[in-house]
């Protein structure tokens, strides 16, 4: 995000609000900062079947509602503008991905 952008960014999962507090603490002592985001916490996982990302392979198991990665870019409108969903845990979009989105919504 450029300094005065507009943009907001959330970090969704199936963690409590306990577990993303002392998640966000953790990464905080790394020596390389805070995260510049808030973690939102879905612990009953509403907001990931509501848009059918639930990862199966999490089903039936203590685990169960964690989603495929997933990336959105939500309008000024509030509409999705731009969605990637990958079933690798290792990949998300880069940050030019995410820039040259933004730079597509001005």
């Amino acid at each position: 995000m450029k300094p005065g952008e507009p943009v907001a960014l959330w970090a969704i999962s199936v963690d409590t609000a306990a577990e993303s507090r002392k998640f966000s603490d953790t990464i905080a002592k790394d020596g390389k900062g805070a995260l510049a985001f808030p973690l939102l916490s879905d612990a009953g996982h509403r907001v990931i079947d509501a848009y059918g990302l639930q990862d199966p392979r999490y089903l039936k198991q203590s685990t169960a509602g964690i989603p495929y990665p997933t990336t959105f870019v939500v309008d000024k409108a509030g509409k999705v503008a731009w969605t990637r969903l990958d079933h690798d845990t290792t990949q998300r979009p880069s940050n030019s991905e995410v820039r040259a989105v933004l730079d597509r919504l001005r």
